[in-house]
């Protein structure tokens, strides 16, 4: 007779089936792919609404706060415009032009925060609250 091999438990089958399709992910992942599955297309168009609606809530924003009596050489009009502009030429290249321009000015900031008198003290952490409150 053949000794009876005792069958693992559910869970024990759910987490050797997590770690066989992990692992299938991280070798993906590893060569280069985006993973075993690509992402879906609704996904993709709700991400792109999204980010669309972003960009031009920001122009928006940004048209509501501009100088009500600027002139026609006013830096800050002259910026405004150019943005709305885009946004009704090419929203794509408008949403990848805020992404750059956020970037800036996230390392401008971090930039700053390293050597502001408040990071000697208590770190970046403390400089970048202390700016996050001035805005």
């Amino acid at each position: 007779m053949k000794p009876a091999t005792a069958r693992p438990s559910p869970l024990a089958e759910l987490n050797a089936h997590i770690e066989r399709v992990s692992a299938a992910a991280r070798e993906g992942a590893a060569a280069g792919g985006n993973g075993p599955w690509p992402e879906l297309r609704s996904a993709q168009r709700f991400r792109e609404t999204w980010e669309r609606i972003g960009a031009e809530v920001q122009v928006q924003r940004a048209l509501d706060r501009a100088p009500p009596n600027a002139g026609p050489l006013n830096p800050q009009r002259l910026m405004l415009e150019t943005l709305a502009r885009m946004g009704e030429l090419s929203p794509h290249y408008l949403r990848r032009f805020l992404t750059h321009t956020e970037t800036l000015l996230w390392l401008e900031q971090a930039h700053g925060a390293l050597r502001s008198p408040v990071a000697g003290k208590g770190g970046v952490g403390k400089a970048v609250k202390a700016r996050r409150q001035k805005m």
